[in-house]
């Protein structure tokens, strides 16, 4: 009969032992890294969507596994509109960007729920840094490109679309042709102004010059108070200004207006009123 030594009988129930109290070990619950509470407009929408009194509600939480919970609700749809696609984008307030995470993809009413598992690192690392631009955005039959979108990581506090017209200028007499555009102007909490200045229609032999905003009411002119286009090179590309205090309150509540100027007409070819 074989002897096994004592010490190797007295090691054995030991190991049995924990080996079973491995398999009790239990997973702990994921815990939450970073949360987003969001004020979804369709002004917010660049440019903003047809129908702009479209709002809602999204809450977004990315856990400790890597997983991505979301849920939203959209408001005052158009009665025949419905909901179609909703993701993450990478993009400032005043740009559009590409996807980087679908979320719920089709709806039977204005609302979701859901969670995305096994997010990659790189993407989780993105969305934990507070300095990426990203947005959450949410398509519809009716506005394709999007019906509703916030920021993440900054608050619109103000979202305009301008409409521009050489009709709108104060001058002794008319501007022949009418020159249109349109002013994108989104403002954070961040205090960025984001702006886009676009001019079309006006007479062959003129060209832009500048854009500005002016202070003024809708009946007069009045002085440059924040520009948004030093140049022809300007116009038609998104430009970020950094404001003040005192130029955040008056953009949020002043009566001010954006002009667009030319060679032609230095005092303004194409004005739109901001209230």
């Amino acid at each position: 009969m074989k002897h096994f030594p004592k010490i190797l009988i007295a090691i054995a129930p030991a190991i049995l032992l924990f080996s079973c109290k491995d398999d009790d070990v239990e997973t702990p619950d994921p815990t939450v890294v970073k949360e987003w509470n969001l004020t979804l407009s369709a002004k917010n929408e660049v440019p903003a969507a047809a129908n702009d009194a479209a709002a809602g509600t999204a809450k977004l939480t990315l856990m400790s596994d890597n997983s991505l919970k979301y849920e939203f609700t959209v408001t005052q749809l158009a009665t025949d509109d419905v909901l179609t696609m909703s993701h993450l984008h990478t993009g400032d307030a005043g740009s559009t960007g590409p996807v980087i995470l679908p979320l719920a993809m089709s709806f039977t009413a204005p609302n979701a729920s859901g969670i995305i598992e096994g997010l990659r690192q790189s993407l989780v690392d993105s969305l934990k840094s507070d300095d990426n631009e990203i947005y959450f955005n949410a398509h519809s039959q009716q506005s394709p490109a999007g019906i509703v979108r916030a920021q993440l990581n900054t608050n619109v506090e103000f979202a305009m679309d301008v409409a521009l017209s050489s009709e709108n200028e104060i001058r002794d007499s008319p501007i022949d042709p009418v020159a249109t555009g349109t002013t994108i102007l989104r403002l954070t909490s961040a205090k960025k102004l984001y702006s886009k200045v676009s001019v079309t229609g006006i007479a062959d032999d003129d060209e832009l010059t500048m854009a500005h905003i002016h202070t003024g009411d809708v009946s007069s002119n009045g002085p440059v108070y924040i520009m948004l286009c030093a140049n022809k090179d300007d116009f038609d590309v998104l430009k970020i200004t950094d404001l003040n205090d005192e130029q955040v309150s008056k953009v949020k509540t002043d009566a001010l207006y954006v002009n667009a100027h030319s060679v032609n007409f230095p005092p303004g070819v194409a004005r739109g009123q901001i209230r």
